[in-house]
């Protein structure tokens, strides 16, 4: 009898680890198109001063108009290595609808001075990446250029 109840045992904690495994990786519902670090050049740590809203744009290729783009407002001033991203098809405002993310795409990071999407803009500090391939993890995208 206390064997059987060793073994149910065993068989219990068995059950619970493979349903704690299997919880895990169902919960794994959106894969990263994309993750990786944005890096300001040290020359324009004093042009970032005061800018605190940060936006991830991913474009095509060849097209105009964003696949998405990522919004974040910093705490603090950008400086050196800022901002460590993983971007998602849930934390993406996505502009494609539900059309498959390409294999090849291109990232803009870009801190914003006016706070507000669209076009960049003077004052604007802004860097690229290209080509990034879907589900890369080691992507640095390094601000160097300001918009005048």
């Amino acid at each position: 009898m206390q064997k059987l109840g060793l073994f149910g045992g065993l068989v219990l904690v068995i059950i619970i680890a493979v349903a704690a495994v299997m919880a895990g990786r169902m919960g794994e519902t959106s894969h990263a198109y994309a993750k990786g670090t944005v890096v300001l050049a040290p020359e324009l740590t004093a042009a970032a001063k005061g800018i605190h809203t940060l936006f991830i744009i991913a474009s095509g290729p060849d097209k105009p108009m964003p696949l998405g783009a990522f919004r974040k407002t910093l705490s603090s001033d950008a400086e050196g290595s800022f901002y460590d991203f993983v971007l998602t098809k849930d934390n993406m405002q996505r502009m494609m609808g539900e059309d498959e993310w390409p294999a090849q795409f291109k990232l803009k990071a870009r801190l914003d001075q006016d706070g507000s999407a669209g076009p960049d803009q003077p004052g604007d500090i802004v860097g690229e990446v290209f080509p990034v391939t879907l589900g890369q993890s080691d992507i640095e995208i390094r601000l160097t250029r300001k918009v005048e």
